[in-house]
């Protein structure tokens, strides 16, 4: 059927927008990741949209259309899901099979490099070989509620090494291991005592020791190195032995060029509104962002865009053309009604009254680089909008505060209550987070 493939170009917009207003809609149900994840699919392809759009016949449409749904696709697998996802049954025929990796993930120079895996046994055991975790610490945790109740978490390490590199010697500096947990099912964490790590997983969770009383525990959790002389561990002697020489390929780069082309004209500029936008949408990716950011006015101002710039495409001359894009512009900076001021958000001391933990995250001092770095915590609340008890909820974004202690448990982050820190039975400086 004529105009397919430049329909579903459009509709991915539209369908992104509609997914970050639902996940936006009230902060006690907002989701934070699936509103990062749509805004910022349109930093490299609004331009394509456009171009595609505007192009002179229907058969330069759809042609355009169909290179620009398989440049969105070529990402990686879990792309094209989402766009499937969003486009329905037709979503199967209309967006092009992701290209598998043809081979090991490589360095410029060929030699395998760690990749994410999920956390089972035989990997916590290569793990506790290569890597001296006894001695491993906490750099970063965050916490945070998905949705109306889907926990996860995120937590960075630093790791010596275990393993002897060219001179013979172990590595003085430490590497970098990112555990991600999808669903958490218990946190316990104090900054006090964040030195030593287990990791332990069965058939279906997985779990990271911290300290002698800390936990992090659920499904679905999945490790990530960042080190770059891991060929010389034990499992990346193996690994590499097992890839063999042959090849330097590295995981599949996208194979078609990026397809901006020339745009100019009022077709640039409508583009560039709606880039700016998406872009400031996806700033919620910052923790310290959300509380100014509202992708609700957003949505409002940009509904229907998909199709409306499918449609301006389409008219016959481009006059007419230019003037629907014009139009368009006119319409979207309307409805925008101003630019946030991010000096404008609310900065009371709202930890007393009601409120939701939505997030906590927690940064351990570097006292190594030249200018030390303190301690710093970030948390985000839902808290009520107003006297109305039927409105949405508002994100709540406190002061940072650099805590000599932090300490953070499960509890937290359940049900409405009175978020509290201060300095309790921990001395001066603390933050504990709990509920009363």
């Amino acid at each position: 059927m004529g105009g397919d493939a430049i329909a579903a170009y459009g509709a991915l917009l539209d369908g992104s927008l509609a997914l970050i207003r639902e996940a936006s809609r009230d902060a006690r149900s907002f989701d934070r990741a699936t509103v990062y994840r749509a805004a910022d699919v349109w930093d490299n392809n609004t331009f394509p949209l456009f171009r595609a759009a505007r192009a002179r016949t229907a058969w330069g449409r759809e042609r355009r259309a169909r290179t620009g749904l398989r440049w969105m696709s070529e990402l990686g697998p879990s792309r094209r899901e989402w766009m499937v996802g969003l486009l329905g049954p037709e979503g199967e025929r209309l967006v092009p099979p992701s290209a598998g990796p043809v081979g090991p993930d490589r360095n410029p120079d060929g030699r395998v490099r760690p990749g994410r895996r999920r956390l089972t046994a035989d990997v916590a055991g290569e793990l506790a070989l290569d890597y001296l975790l006894p001695r491993a610490e906490v750099r970063r945790l965050r916490v945070e509620v998905r949705g109306e109740r889907r926990l996860t978490a995120s937590l960075e390490l630093a790791a010596p090494r275990a393993y002897a590199v060219e001179d013979g010697s172990t590595a003085r500096h430490s590497v970098t291991m990112a555990v991600d947990v999808d669903r958490v099912t218990e946190v316990v964490f104090d900054s006090a005592d964040a030195s030593g790590v287990v990791l332990r997983a069965d058939a279906d969770t997985g779990s990271v020791r911290l300290g002698a009383g800390g936990v992090l525990r659920g499904d679905g959790v999945h490790i990530r190195l960042e080190d770059r002389l891991w060929y010389l561990s034990r499992a990346g002697r193996r690994a590499q032995a097992e890839a063999g020489a042959a090849g330097r390929a590295a995981r599949e780069a996208r194979g078609s060029r990026e397809p901006w082309g020339r745009l100019s004209g009022p077709a640039r500029i409508a583009a560039e509104v709606l880039r700016d936008a998406m872009l400031h949408v996806r700033g919620v990716g910052h923790p310290t962002s959300v509380g100014v950011i509202s992708p609700q006015d957003v949505c409002d101002a940009f509904e229907g865009a998909g199709r409306s710039i499918v449609a301006s495409g389409a008219l016959r001359t481009r006059g007419r053309r230019d003037a629907a894009f014009e139009r368009l512009v006119g319409e979207w900076t309307g409805r925008c009604g101003g630019e946030v001021d991010p000096r404008a958000v609310s900065r009371e001391a709202g930890l007393s009254g009601p409120a939701m933990l939505r997030l906590a995250r927690y940064r351990a001092p570097d006292e190594d680089r030249p200018m030390p770095q303190p301690g710093e915590a970030v948390l985000n609340l839902a808290v009520p909008s107003g006297e109305d008890a039927g409105a949405p909820w508002r994100m709540h974004v406190p002061e940072r505060c650099e805590p000599a202690r932090f300490q953070l448990r499960t509890e937290a982050f359940r049900g409405i209550g009175r978020v509290v820190a201060g300095d309790f039975e921990n001395g001066p400086g603390a933050l504990l987070i709990a509920r009363r």
